[in-house]
């Protein structure tokens, strides 16, 4: 009985206070508001005294009711706290739940490690509205990626099991960033197998396992060392163009955003989507290839925009 599911002891209990109910309703014959109240002063043993005088059959009915229907609902009730309590503290119980929660989620990024640049991931990530789910196997890192708002699932990503308890089947994209290229170079196997379609970011530290991470199904591979190497030099030759480039432009004069055509603006050219939200095209994306933005070109469904303008400008373009 311990594992009984707390909705089910509450249609106990309910059952129990209903047949006890009906049991002064046909018996003594009274309306039914007197029937409940009096078994709930029975069941609860407050004991105000009888709603109206019992018959024999009545008093007959109080002692049952007396001796088995109040052990039965103090026993009810003793294993309904019991449950709630297992549902609160019980690890188990807490794990099973959460996962469920994660299986709900959908066009989220599941993010495969949660070290320095895992951390940066995520909290770009979450900046943007994004939902992100991390995965990995050291508790603290976890312990931390919680606390900055992030679903967690503890486990091995290169495991297939594990990246469908992160509902892959559902997610946007997937970002791995494990310090180890093998590691990685696996997760990206195991999720190109479980997702054609699906948009993989990988992390490699040189150019040979980046070239092995985009044959295994990688859309796109990222040296973390050689990228910052590139933002210093550029923030030495050329400071404000680099801060362009790696988004670091952004205020309520001037921001950079990057949308999807919304349908509304899908047939409409670049020049009527710019005077509808008065953000400037900067370019158009384009089944993955970047085209310039002629006032003429018409948009189609699917084509990405980088937009340049005001915050409230761009934010109009998106909508």
């Amino acid at each position: 009985m311990g594992s009984v599911r707390p909705v089910w002891l509450l249609l106990l209990l309910a059952l129990l206070i209903g047949v006890s109910s009906s049991g002064y309703h046909f018996i003594e014959g009274w309306d039914w508001s007197d029937s409940l109240y009096m078994t709930l002063m029975v069941l609860t043993t407050v004991g105000f005294g009888e709603v109206h005088p019992l018959h024999t059959a009545g008093k007959a009915f109080t002692n049952v009711l007396m001796v088995a229907g109040i052990g039965l609902m103090l026993y009810l009730l003793s294993l309904l706290a019991e449950s709630t309590l297992r549902g609160v503290l019980d690890p188990a119980t807490l794990k099973r739940r959460k996962e469920r929660r994660l299986r709900m989620l959908k066009d989220h990024t599941v993010v495969c490690g949660y070290g320095q640049v895992g951390e940066a991931v995520g909290a770009a990530l979450l900046s943007a509205g994004r939902t992100v789910i991390v995965i990995d196997d050291d508790p603290e890192r976890l312990a931390l990626a919680a606390s900055h708002g992030l679903h967690t699932l503890e486990g091995d990503a290169t495991d297939e099991e594990v990246l469908k308890r992160a509902g892959l089947e559902k997610a946007a994209a997937l970002v791995s960033v494990i310090s180890s290229d093998p590691a990685n170079l696996y997760v990206v196997l195991s999720a190109r197998s479980l997702m054609p379609q699906l948009t993989i970011i990988a992390r490699a530290s040189d150019d040979m396992a980046a070239r092995k991470m985009r044959r295994a199904g990688a859309s796109e591979v990222v040296n973390p060392y050689q990228l910052s190497g590139n933002r210093i030099a550029g923030l030495m030759l050329a400071p404000n163009l680099s801060r362009f480039l790696h988004g670091a432009v952004a205020s309520d004069h001037f921001t950079v955003r990057e949308i999807t055509v919304p349908e509304p603006d899908v047939g409409r050219s670049v020049e009527a989507f710019g005077q509808r939200c008065g953000a400037l095209v900067v370019a158009v994306w384009r089944d993955g290839h970047p085209l310039r933005a002629q006032p003429g070109e018409l948009l189609r469904r699917g084509d990405t925009l980088l937009l340049a303008g005001t915050a409230s400008e761009v934010a109009a373009g998106g909508r």
